[in-house]
């Protein structure tokens, strides 16, 4: 892929997203992981390294090399993935589900938001995982848009049934795009007849 993972645009490029290019992403995302879904497979390492841009800007899900049917039989390896970005229930060892991703996909919701690695400050086998067993999350972003907000903090509830699937997600993301964008056009309106 001719631009690397979504990780290398955000952090090593310095890139800060708007709005429509965030949406644009996430969506991206949450498309490929709705399809992996539908067929049975939870990935178990959602993150931004695993996440591969082209040139046409198209966000693709990568790397399956942890990934697994979810009827396969058997218990689900627990601490599988990558700390910054692992569910607490994977941390805790308890039993889990597709759930776990929607939990990773919030943390890379949050790197969208803020083109910030999570928890940088903090070690990520040690205080971060202990940390998300408490019930930390990374910082909110500030000026985001509030209905992204209320959608990051519902994909990392600490209950996984609590947490929407990625179909219910794509419906979301959709209708805060149509609205943003309604409301841009709705702007650029006003501007033009004010110019008038």
């Amino acid at each position: 892929m001719s631009r690397g993972s979504l990780f290398d645009f955000l952090h090593n490029e310095h890139n800060v997203l708007d709005l429509p290019t965030i949406l644009k992403f996430a969506l991206d995302i949450c498309r490929g992981m709705s399809y992996l879904h539908q067929k049975g497979i939870i990935h178990r390492d959602l993150k931004s390294a695993n996440l591969l841009l082209g040139k046409d800007h198209v966000e693709r899900v990568a790397d399956f090399g942890l990934a697994r049917f979810q009827d396969e039989g058997g218990a689900m390896t627990a601490e599988t993935g990558t700390y910054r970005w692992m569910a607490p229930e994977v941390i805790n060892h308890q039993p889990y589900d597709n759930k776990a991703d929607v939990y990773s996909f919030a943390i890379v919701l949050s790197e969208l938001m803020t083109s910030k690695i999570p928890y940088t400050t903090m070690s990520p086998l040690l205080q971060a995982a202990v940390g998300v067993r408490q019930g930390l999350r990374p910082q909110v972003p500030e000026n985001a848009h509030p209905r992204l907000l209320i959608l990051m903090q519902r994909c990392w509830e600490a209950l996984p049934s609590n947490r929407p699937s990625f179909a219910d997600i794509i419906t979301e993301l959709e209708d805060i795009q149509a609205q943003a964008q309604g409301t841009s056009g709705e702007s650029s309106q006003k501007q033009k007849d004010g110019d008038e």
